[in-house]
């Protein structure tokens, strides 16, 4: 989830667009990962570009279901943090697929493959084994974008 504060809003509500707002900067609290997504929309023969910052895997897997002759992603990567991808820091990398579980404590757990063959899990688990998942169900695959 992304937070935002009343004193990073620019200009007014409402002066972008019914129900919209701009932010200079929005916060994030928990250390999980998020989706980094590139939109393109035409309208009335014109192309727009859009980043969309996506906090959960039922609202990637919305956005990527909504795609049409409109809208369209172009490119989702994935921002982990360090206890997921292993290094010092936050890392942002092309996402190749995206797969929900459950561990055997029936949580909801996510494998992310990441262009570099490399798979990230989201469980916090000591000595979690990702082979340990049932009820596994594809959320994203690279070949779902256009």
């Amino acid at each position: 989830m992304f937070r935002t504060n009343v004193i990073d809003m620019v200009g007014l509500p409402g002066m972008f667009g019914e129900g919209q707002c701009h932010w200079d900067q929005v916060t994030r609290i928990l250390r999980s990962h998020w989706y980094h997504l590139t939109l393109q929309h035409h309208q009335e023969g014109r192309t727009y570009e859009a980043t969309l910052m996506v906090d959960s895997e039922p609202r990637l897997q919305q956005i990527l279901l909504g795609q049409g002759d409109d809208l369209r992603v172009t490119d989702v990567l994935v921002v982990t943090p360090s206890h997921m991808n292993g290094t010092s820091g936050w890392q942002m990398e092309t996402l190749v697929e995206a797969t929900l579980g459950e561990d055997e404590n029936e949580c909801s757990v996510c494998l992310l493959e990441v262009h570099t063959g490399a798979i990230y899990h989201s469980s916090h688990v000591a000595g979690f084994n990702r082979d340990s998942l049932t009820n596994l169900h594809p959320i994203y695959q690279a070949s779902m974008i256009r």
